[in-house]
């Protein structure tokens, strides 16, 4: 979850503040992708840890006022479920960069990969076991000669 501060994590909490609730949607929806009113309500509790838990009174509006304003769209609906995602207006109203989520998980990959480097001499034996395990079906996926 990629941010403008050049760190992935949580929005800080100045964003949230500051911004209210329809910028943490569109932040979510950003970061985390297509997501129900449902999935929206317990990811902001998960964020807050606990301390806010958004009503469906508050964020259903939301969700409608976002998408009347092309800042949101659907992406799918199953059943009752409707799965909302970001526009790219979505996206540049809030001032985010717009990494996808592939590319997102590949900076995640990068970050932690030069950390595990940096730190090799000092990790436990069984959790280099599980780094070459991992290299090992990274390499064959990706069809690498060694």
């Amino acid at each position: 979850m990629y941010h403008e501060h050049g760190h992935f994590g949580p929005p800080p909490q100045w964003f949230i503040k500051r911004r209210g609730l329809k910028y943490l949607i569109l932040y979510l929806l950003n970061n985390r992708g297509p997501m129900t009113g449902a999935q929206i309500i317990d990811e902001i509790e998960r964020l807050s840890m606990g301390f806010w838990r958004p009503s469906p009174g508050s964020v259903y509006p939301a969700l409608e006022e976002l998408e009347t304003e092309g800042l949101i769209k659907v992406a799918k609906v199953e059943g009752t479920k409707k799965y909302y995602e970001i526009t790219d207006s979505g996206k540049s109203f809030i001032g985010l960069p717009s990494v996808d989520r592939t590319t997102a998980a590949i900076n995640d990959f990068i970050s932690l990969t030069k950390y595990i480097i940096d730190n090799w001499d000092i990790i436990s034996e069984a959790d280099k076991a599980k780094v070459r395990e991992i290299l090992r079906d990274l390499v064959k996926t990706a069809n690498i000669q060694c």
